[in-house]
């Protein structure tokens, strides 16, 4: 969904698709993200996650409130997944207060919504 989302944005907006470095833990994610935030410009994006990687755009809005200017959750899990791995770790065994995070954001979200929902929620954040 996301790469279709960025493809039809891309002729009227700034679209950067950003993929985590791999077996990394979220919050390494999200240092990563704002860094190539800061790197390419952008100053208070809206940030578009993508199943897992709902966690990294929800904690760096939540991290970083000054930075983000929208968030869109599309099909979001949170979840660690089954396997042994660095990520999967870090989240089953320094989980984020999902609580706590969404109270710390500041921007607008838009959870699991159609393309046409992403459109209006998009035209009311940007300019």
């Amino acid at each position: 969904m996301v790469d279709r989302l960025g493809a039809a944005l891309a002729p009227r907006y700034r679209v950067l698709s950003v993929s985590s470095r791999g077996d990394a833990p979220y919050q390494v994610d999200v240092l990563d993200l704002v860094g190539v935030l800061s790197q390419f410009g952008f100053r208070t994006p809206v940030l578009v996650g993508e199943r897992l990687g709902c966690v990294t755009a929800l904690v760096a809005a939540a991290w970083y409130p000054d930075r983000v200017g929208g968030l869109i959750l599309a099909h979001p899990v949170y979840d660690p997944p089954r396997s042994e791995g660095v990520a999967a770790r870090a989240l089953r065994d320094c989980p984020p207060d999902w609580s706590r995070l969404r109270a710390a954001v500041r921007c607008p979200i838009l959870e699991s919504a159609g393309p046409q929902d992403v459109e209006a929620f998009l035209t009311a954040q940007l300019p």
